[in-house]
């Protein structure tokens, strides 16, 4: 495969793709995917959200969330209720045993995330800038991906942002 003339958005696509492929199969054994990792930690992060929030802090369509979300449940890593103060809103909050799932996976990223070179920090600098800058385009700000601010720290430094 010659990547030499590939664009870069299909250089970062592609080796963001490998990536989620990669994490997903080190997490087998843990019975989540690379999404539901992601979700997971945010979860953990945020504390109880509405999915309309956790999918911007995540960056996937609301519907996108809700799937990853049923699939988390069923699992019961994570509890979906009305919310108390506005009917019209479930929260959702990860669960004890949801934390413990996020503390394993957060050994597994920590034990391998050196072996593609994706914990070197300059370079996960210049992807965290990457993605405000184009974040902070209107067209994009518009759209159901548009990146919430500031990103939590444990995003940033586990390997999420």
């Amino acid at each position: 495969m010659n990547t030499a003339h590939w664009t870069t958005s299909r250089l970062l696509s592609t080796a963001a793709r490998l990536n989620d492929h990669d994490e997903s199969e080190r997490l087998t054994d843990l019975n989540v995917t690379h999404a539901a990792a992601t979700t997971l930690r945010a979860l953990s992060d945020s504390g109880p959200i509405s999915q309309g929030r956790l999918a911007v802090l995540v960056h996937v369509q609301a519907q996108t969330m809700g799937r990853i979300l049923e699939k988390l449940e069923v699992k019961g890593l994570v509890s979906r209720a009305r919310n108390t103060i506005d009917a019209r809103s479930i929260r959702t909050r990860i669960t004890t045993r949801g934390q413990t799932v996020v503390r394993n996976i957060d050994q597994i990223r920590a034990s391998t995330a050196g072996a593609a070179g994706l914990s070197d920090p300059v370079f996960r600098e210049q992807l965290i800038a990457i993605i405000r800058r184009l974040g902070s385009n209107p067209a994009f700000a518009a759209s159901d991906h548009a990146p919430p601010a500031p990103l939590p720290a444990t995003l940033r430094t586990n390997g999420l942002a």
